[in-house]
């Protein structure tokens, strides 16, 4: 089975540093995760940014790696079954361009939605941003030589912060078992969002280090997808 195949498996298995809350509505899942990907195997558009933007597809794998396997990190998270939950905040995700300080912002309405197969609870936002000045892509402020911050201890523009910076926005969208969410809003709050990081850091470092002992299967992956897709 190759890579590619292994991938999208999982996402069959399924489906901010900046989050501004709203007043959420209750509704139940009745979609299944397949939708996310074609009978073939090949992704639909509404991945738009791992079809069209190679730095995220890697980042995006990345991910896929840690939440399918069993480790720390991803029981965190809830198990493999958390792959459906974070397919569905990626279908919203669009790049935008604002202050370098932001990294990815969630806003807007959001609607709480319990997933009928796994009896967890979950939100979506209306808006999902990713911004194309800030941290996930550019290590220097625009037309100057300072850097950028980092998130948790990683550098800007590294893999390990792209990593962190989604599982961060994930922490936003699961429920825990006792009803709140798994990290709590801190849209307003710099120093609650680098609690945050740092919690996501704590429960993910080694799987994020491991990454890169992973044999390339990420790169693999997003560069058949780039490929299929040109």
């Amino acid at each position: 089975m190759t890579a590619r195949e292994i991938l999208f498996g999982l996402a069959l298995l399924s489906v901010a540093i900046n989050t501004t809350a709203a007043n959420p509505s209750l509704m139940t899942d009745t979609n299944s995760g397949s939708e996310i990907v074609s009978h073939d195997g090949s992704p639909k558009t509404n991945l738009p940014l791992v079809l069209e933007d190679n730095v995220f597809s890697s980042a995006y794998y990345d991910v896929l790696v840690i939440l399918s396997a069993r480790n720390r990190c991803s029981e965190f998270f809830g198990g493999a079954a958390t792959i459906d939950i974070f397919n569905r905040m990626v279908a919203k995700m669009r790049k935008h361009y604002f202050s370098a300080n932001i990294g990815i912002r969630m806003s807007g309405k959001t609607e709480n939605i319990i997933d009928r197969q796994t009896n967890r609870v979950y939100r979506l936002f209306e808006k999902v941003s990713i911004n194309g000045n800030g941290p996930f892509y550019r290590g220097k402020y625009f037309n100057f030589d300072q850097s950028l911050p980092g998130v948790g201890t990683y550098k800007p523009a590294t893999r390990e912060v792209r990593v962190l910076m989604l599982l961060h926005e994930l922490g936003h969208a699961v429920a825990t078992d006792d009803g709140k969410w798994l990290l709590p809003n801190d849209g307003n709050d710099e120093v609650l969002s680098r609690s945050n990081s740092m919690k996501i850091e704590t429960m993910c470092g080694k799987e994020i280090a491991d990454l890169g002992r992973v044999e390339g299967k990420t790169e693999v992956a997003a560069n058949t997808v780039d490929e299929k897709h040109h």
